[in-house]
């Protein structure tokens, strides 16, 4: 039977509702023939929607013959009667929709801190840290853990925002020399080991290709609850060809949903290739999803003859290429320690950006704070605020009363 105009459909559907009417109650057509839907008159087949699968098969054992009688009354030509559940019990019968709100129902991040550690790491990142061998990537990882682990600034310059347990794991190093690394690390923040919260994984492999090892990490994650998760190597990782987007971007979104549903940051330790002129981001070994994926990128790059540490964000500003050394301990029976270099250009630039800070904490404080409560909020060494502060009095952008500092009212206004 060919399609007939809606207007024509709906007419034949009254008149199957005005002759249901004239067999059976008011009750009974109240409760079984006002709820259901006519849907489409056309293919030989009469279409109806009725609220769920239970009134459907009730509609049927009781009245389809009814229905069937009338149709073939009414149709001159044989005409078929098929009926279905609304979408909404359907999905409940098992198909799934994916899951929707609205927007104002999303969590807002207004107010929040957006660091883990301010200008390296945003808060709930996934990313790598990235550099060519040799080039200081495990030891600026671990110089991050224990400055996440303690709420030390990290380097002695960048405050964590956020400090909790460290879980890492470190597919390379003998667990003797990550231990002598790390006291050395955490002696360079005037700390003992004992009083830095990071933990091991001390299995012999894992490959996050395989279902058991993703369900093994997952379940350590969740029982330990870091802050931080650190992974050394990527390439330890898996047994995948890292120029494949596919697999890796398979890989990759585990840990991502391993991010979101536990809360912890995830840092990535990779391989960078080798004299490379591209950028930091584009220099990463493997397929170019990788550089797509992150949330934080540190990057360990060898700029004339020195290793320099920058980084960038998906959603915040980068920090520009600052100098590292590795600088021998006073004992021969020690390890070394990382920082960044005291070139004189160098300093200066880190000086000047603590300025800009302690300026941005007087324009926004309620009173007029000490040196000792600027030094607490900004979690720096009170010898680099004492200096920055002396530049500010000096520039007359600040002035000083008894043991306060206040800003002058001409930057106020700025």
């Amino acid at each position: 039977m060919p399609a007939e105009p809606q207007d024509n459909q709906q007419t034949l559907w009254t008149r199957v509702l005005e002759a249901v009417a004239e067999q059976v109650s008011p009750h009974t057509f109240d409760t079984w023939f006002r709820p259901v839907v006519f849907t489409s008159f056309s293919d030989d087949a009469v279409r109806l929607t009725v609220p769920n699968d239970t009134f459907r098969q009730g509609l049927l054992d009781n009245y389809g013959n009814l229905l069937g009688d009338i149709l073939a009354a009414i149709t001159p030509f044989p005409c078929r009667l098929e009926i279905s559940p609304r979408i909404e019990d359907r999905v409940s019968d098992g198909l799934s929709l994916l899951p929707v709100i609205h927007i104002s129902e999303v969590e807002s991040d207004a107010g929040k801190q957006p660091w883990l550690i301010e200008r390296l790491w945003s808060a709930h990142a996934v990313g790598f840290v990235s550099g060519p061998p040799k080039s200081f990537k495990t030891w600026t990882t671990l110089e991050m853990a224990v400055s996440v682990a303690s709420g030390t600034p990290c380097f002695g310059t960048f405050p964590v925002h956020r400090s909790g347990p460290v879980l890492l794991f470190a597919a390379e190093d003998p667990m003797p020399a990550l231990r002598s690394r790390l006291e050395s690390l955490a002696r360079n923040h005037g700390l003992t080991l004992d009083q830095v919260d990071i933990r091991v994984i001390r299995a012999d492999s894992l490959r996050l290709d395989r279902q058991g090892d993703r369900e093994k990490l997952a379940a350590t994650v969740d029982h330990h609850r870091p802050a931080m998760l650190i992974l050394d190597p990527l390439v330890r990782l898996h047994s995948l060809d890292e120029n494949q987007a596919g697999p890796m971007a398979e890989l990759l979104g585990h840990l991502r949903v391993l991010q979101r549903s536990l809360g912890t940051s995830i840092a990535i330790i990779h391989h960078s290739r080798k004299n490379s002129a591209r950028s930091a981001g584009q220099s990463l070994r493997g397929s170019s999803d990788l550089y797509a994926f992150v949330d934080s990128l540190v990057s360990l790059q060898y700029r004339n003859g020195r290793v320099t540490l920058s980084a960038e964000h998906r959603s915040a500003p980068g920090l520009p290429p600052l100098p590292l050394e590795l600088v021998a301990a006073a004992q021969k029976d020690r390890a070394p320690s990382l920082r960044i270099a005291t070139n004189q250009n160098d300093d200066q630039a880190v000086q000047v950006a603590l300025e800009d800070r302690i300026i941005g904490f007087l324009s926004k404080s309620q009173s007029a704070p000490t040196a000792d409560s600027i030094r607490a909020a900004l979690q720096v060494r009170k010898q680099r605020v004492l200096e920055a502060l002396r530049a500010l009095l000096a520039k007359g952008e600040i002035r000083r009363e008894g043991k306060n500092y206040i800003l002058e009212k001409n930057r106020a206004s700025d």
